[in-house]
């Protein structure tokens, strides 16, 4: 018995269906950005400077700490720290917040930091250095950090309600 030409057509169809979205599986994987590190590892940055010349201390125990990377270009980064700016976590006296911009110039920062009447804390990562202590790219992340100094959770904070996804255990 010989296979009709719409069963051979239907049997071709479904093949490339299949293969397809084994390709798109296999693109979507690799559009998942390295971490470095997670849940559990201990905060690699005990000290920064912000754009104002404060030291911020990371390391000291009994505060927990909301570490964002972001660049002022983006806009999901402008979206997470306007929702931070207005969000009552600013008034927490148990948590400390400090926004890091990778690879922008602390005058950029001041002057985005005007512009937007942002209230957090900023500070720069000129060459990446702190930035690619925790991932190979994406931003913004907002990393939740324990009062002992232990991430808690890091999250690539792309769309909306990205406050939502901040974790505290």
């Amino acid at each position: 018995m010989q296979p009709t030409t719409s069963k051979i057509i239907s049997i071709i169809l479904l093949s490339l269906f299949l293969s397809g979205c084994q390709l798109w599986s296999a693109s979507a994987s690799k559009s998942k950005y390295k971490e470095f590190l997670g849940s559990g590892d201990e905060l690699p940055i005990t000290k920064i400077t912000d754009v104002d010349g404060n030291l911020i201390e990371l390391d000291s125990p009994g505060k927990k700490k909301l570490v964002i990377l972001f660049a002022t270009w983006c806009s999901d980064s402008n979206r997470a720290l306007k929702a931070l700016n207005q969000s009552p976590m600013l008034n927490d006296e148990n948590l400390e917040v400090v926004a890091i911009a990778r690879e922008e110039s602390e005058d950029t920062v001041k002057a985005w930091r005007k512009t937007h009447s942002i209230k957090v804390p900023l500070a720069v990562d000129l060459d990446r250095n702190i930035y690619r202590q925790f991932a190979e790219a994406g931003i913004p992340r907002l990393i939740t950090v324990s009062k002992d100094n232990k991430i808690i959770k890091m999250n690539l904070a792309e769309g909306e309600s990205q406050l939502d996804l901040i974790q505290w255990n």
